[in-house]
């Protein structure tokens, strides 16, 4: 079976995610690595999806979702006007959305800049479009961005940069807006040097917002 996995794929590892969470099933352990919930789903939602259950809404809707119901979400929650056939992908959850710009963006050889610590599934999907991971360590004891490590990381082949939890700011929302004009956003100060860079370099910002609403 072995040889019939690309080469690519057999380089990955597998989650500590997922490794951490087996190990504390095994244990009886508390489980620290995932997050569950421990409350049950709100009365509305669990009616929601009955109606929809009685409704008979069992086919398929067009790949982009409820249109309308897109725009007046992006319009009300973010102030934007959008066309939801052109300036939204839906889909399942931020893994899939990362994955999904990320194949859609990167090319062979392609460098992605990621800032240490990142999320795990990041370099994986990296990876499998073969481009290449480029680490920008932040500063401990608060995690901060350091500008001149920032800037000797962009070089003629970085493409993106994944704005992950601890630097985030509005600027690409994965899974809810990839083309947009950076200008309609107000960007914090720290963040102009990396505005200014990616745009000297014409790199993509990708923002991931994967514990957000």
């Amino acid at each position: 079976m072995e040889a019939k996995l690309s080469r690519v794929s057999q380089t990955l590892t597998p989650s500590p995610i997922q490794e951490l969470s087996h190990l504390a099933q095994r244990c009886g352990a508390i489980n620290l690595a995932e997050g569950f919930p421990d409350f049950p789903a709100p009365p509305h939602v669990k009616e929601a999806a009955i109606s929809a259950i009685n409704a008979d809404l069992n086919q398929y809707r067009h790949v982009q979702g409820i249109c309308d119901l897109l725009a007046a979400t992006m319009r009300q929650n973010y102030g934007l006007e959008v066309n939801p056939l052109t300036d939204v992908v839906i889909c399942c959850g931020q893994s899939e959305a990362f994955a999904a710009a990320i194949f859609a963006t990167i090319n062979q050889g392609d460098e992605v800049l990621l800032f240490d610590p990142a999320y795990e599934t990041y370099e994986s999907c990296i990876a499998l479009a073969g481009g290449i991971p480029v680490y920008v360590p932040l500063d401990p004891p608060y995690w901060t961005l350091n500008v001149d490590k920032l800037m000797k990381s962009f070089t003629s082949r970085t493409k993106a940069v994944v704005l992950n939890r601890l630097v985030q700011k509005k600027l690409i929302d994965i899974g809810t807006v990839l083309t947009i004009q950076l200008e309609k956003f107000s960007v914090r100060k720290n963040f102009r040097p990396l505005l200014e860079l990616a745009a000297k370099w014409t790199a993509l910002l990708l923002q991931t917002k994967y514990m957000s609403i």
